[in-house]
């Protein structure tokens, strides 16, 4: 049975991200009438996959598991017991805040654990996705909120305009702006412009960095000063003596 290591936690993060992308686009392609426990359940497998891939003791988030846990129980709940707009809002907060502690985890070991190799590239690509996934949760909160703050949207339950707003979220998120659905509202607005930002700034200095020092060879888990004595090509004694 093949397990999660450093080596390959990236490339199970990435299946589990494009996994729950996919099962919310054929939910809503084919207008699945169970379309909610679709959602509910992929973003279930999806959390778990989360945990095990980007847990890591340098980098742990204290609460990190705790979050997932009471997100993942939320879910169950909303699926099999009750459905409540109180509820649905509460699993909505909460996953926005998983995905971005998992973000922001993944952007630690991607940049200062280890030395930059295909793992970690990918790794950029899952920051990337989880960018996406994170402010698609945000706009899906404005709209439980504020209904009506995103135009183009069909349906009530977040889960059948999740896919909706994953694709408005990652067209914001570079910068495309088809147009078909639109925010409305002064936050919606406000995060829409907001988004933007990030996914300039992303692409434009994380992913030139990482290739950078991909290229260069460099070591992220080698302290600054021992990495300017290799670059200056200096024996180990005068490495100690310096």
């Amino acid at each position: 049975m093949p397990t999660i290591t450093t080596e390959n936690n990236f490339i199970w993060l990435l299946g589990a991200l494009i996994f729950f992308l996919f099962a919310g686009a054929i939910a809503d392609q084919l207008e699945l009438w169970n379309a909610e426990r679709i959602i509910n359940i992929s973003l279930m497998i999806t959390l778990v996959i989360n945990i095990w891939s980007v847990d890591d003791a340098r980098t742990n988030i204290f609460g990190w598991k705790a979050l997932a846990t009471f997100v993942i129980a939320f879910t169950m709940i909303a699926d099999s017991v009750i459905e409540s707009n109180v509820l649905a809002k509460f699993q909505l907060i909460l996953t926005f805040l998983f995905l971005s502690l998992t973000t922001w985890q993944a952007w630690q070991q991607v940049m200062f654990t280890g030395r930059v190799d295909q793992n970690k590239i990918v790794g950029a690509i899952c920051i990337y996705l989880l960018l996406g996934l994170a402010w698609a949760f945000a706009y899906l909160i404005v709209e439980a909120f504020w209904p009506d703050s995103m135009n183009g949207l069909d349906f009530e339950s977040w889960q059948r305009n999740v896919d909706d707003l994953v694709y408005y979220s990652m067209v914001t998120l570079t910068t495309l702006g088809y147009g078909d659905i639109t925010p409305d509202k002064p936050i919606a607005r406000f995060l829409a412009y907001m988004e933007s930002v990030t996914g300039i700034f992303y692409t434009t200095a994380l992913v030139a960095s990482l290739i950078g020092i991909r290229l260069s060879g460099v070591d992220a888990s080698k302290p600054i000063e021992e990495l300017e004595r290799e670059r200056d090509g200096l024996p180990e004694t005068e490495r100690d003596s310096g």
